[in-house]
């Protein structure tokens, strides 16, 4: 069994920022590291399809929100929520003392990550079950794994945001990274969605997407996080 041990949260900022690169921070999204400050990994996503995982990460997470939200009513943050965890009671029972705890301070992020081949229905009610115990919801890395756009238009009357991020799409010219951008930021504005660009490494991409008030940033270029904020 993999432990959980040395991991830590850290919060990265995401941001409003208008076309003079003046930003301001809208919110924090949490994000699971190891001691080097990197992802954790495989070892880390198996963890979470087991009950003592889930408990490790249970208890990581309460710690890092109680830290970061205690006195600060004004501070907002969005959790991940890989679709395995979605199969322990355990998780759910967190989730919900989280809303009663924080209300609408905490909010979820339905990660891209599968395991197996899933249903036509996949996750269908456990993103209502998540909306009716009050989050606002965001669908993660848009056009990966899982999250697909069939998947999205599915979940449209319960969500309220969707990312994307342009490390997917590393290996593009900056056109075609910026164009996959504006299709689906076509969509989110036309679903009435919040819209955020994951994956601003640079000046240049900043002020590519910088001036709109639908588009909302986050990446290296602002900030890699921190556990203080």
């Amino acid at each position: 069994m993999t432990k959980l041990i040395n991991l830590h949260n850290i919060f990265q900022p995401i941001l409003q920022v208008d076309d003079r690169l003046h930003a301001s921070i809208t919110g924090y999204e949490m994000l699971m590291r190891d001691v080097s400050g990197a992802f954790p990994g495989p070892q880390f996503l198996h963890s979470l399809t087991t009950q003592e995982g889930n408990e490790r990460w249970i208890e990581l997470s309460q710690e890092a929100l109680d830290h970061v939200l205690a006195g600060h009513p004004d501070r907002k943050i969005y959790i991940n929520l890989e679709p395995c965890q979605m199969e322990f009671n355990n998780v759910w029972k967190f989730l919900d003392t989280t809303y009663q705890q924080y209300h609408n301070q905490v909010a979820v992020e339905i990660t891209e990550r599968r395991e197996t081949l899933h249903s036509l229905d996949y996750l269908d009610d456990e993103i209502r079950h998540l909306k009716e115990l009050g989050f606002e919801l965001t669908i993660d890395d848009v056009c990966a794994g899982g999250n697909s756009y069939a998947f999205i238009v599915r979940q449209l009357d319960v969500i309220q945001r969707i990312k994307i991020s342009l490390l997917l799409f590393r290996n593009e010219d900056f056109e075609v990274r910026h164009d996959f951008v504006k299709a689906w930021l076509a969509f989110a504005a036309h679903h009435q969605l919040d819209f955020v660009v994951e994956g601003i490494a640079d000046r240049k991409l900043a002020q590519a997407f910088a001036g709109s008030p639908t588009v909302l940033q986050q990446g290296f270029y602002w900030g890699k996080g921190s556990a203080n904020i």
